[in-house]
């Protein structure tokens, strides 16, 4: 796939740090009183919508429980796809879900702990080695998310030169020191977005 950037329409990222990585083994809760949210939470919503859109074509109705009254929201749906340890390409149902009233700049992915895809043991977070998750939309409109590590996209003929590139441009640019990188690339319309400076 790293190689494979001909095919690939926009690529979607975060930063994934600490608490990101106990979402994946379902264990989020800093604390004794629950599970903790099972999600991966992506700031600058209103900026992300168009490409969160296209790889999440699909718009459902839900209930939601704001402020003591009942509200319906759009949560956006779509696909995960990838490979199993056979080589069998598998697809699961995603669910992208806009703010909420506590958090109103952060729409996320749901439910990450339940989808194969993001496989805790491939993570490796550490200093002087942080982390992207990507989510990697083909021309086919299928997205397949993926992990990127900074040394990787630091080492050459490993990705893609325009896809290292983009990533890395954005791993460096200044931004506040508690501040995840988000950013995407759509490679349909050079559309860009990066979240430093």
């Amino acid at each position: 796939m790293a190689n494979e950037a001909g095919n690939v329409a926009r690529i979607l990222y975060k930063e994934l740090v600490e608490g990101d990585l106990r979402k994946l083994q379902a264990k989020s809760n800093d604390a004794d009183t629950g599970g903790g949210a099972r999600d991966f939470r992506f700031g600058s919503y209103k900026t992300l919508l168009p490409v969160i859109m296209q790889m999440f074509p699909q718009t459902v109705k839900e209930s939601r429980k704001r402020g003591g009254t009942v509200v319906q929201i759009d949560v956006f749906k779509g696909a995960f796809s990838w490979k199993d340890a056979m080589g069998q390409v598998r697809s699961k149902e995603a669910y992208f879900e806009p703010p909420t009233d506590v958090r109103p700049s952060e729409g996320r992915v749901a439910r990450v702990h339940e989808h194969p895809c993001f496989d805790a043991s491939k993570v490796k977070i550490g200093v002087g080695n942080r982390v992207l998750l990507l989510l990697i939309q083909l021309d086919d409109g299928s997205v397949w998310p993926h992990y990127a590590e900074e040394q990787s996209l630091r080492t050459p003929n490993a990705w893609h030169p325009v896809v290292a590139k983009e990533l890395l441009d954005c791993l460096d640019a200044e931004r506040p020191l508690n501040q995840a990188v988000i950013g995407y690339r759509d490679f349909t319309n050079a559309g860009r977005y990066c979240n430093g400076k």
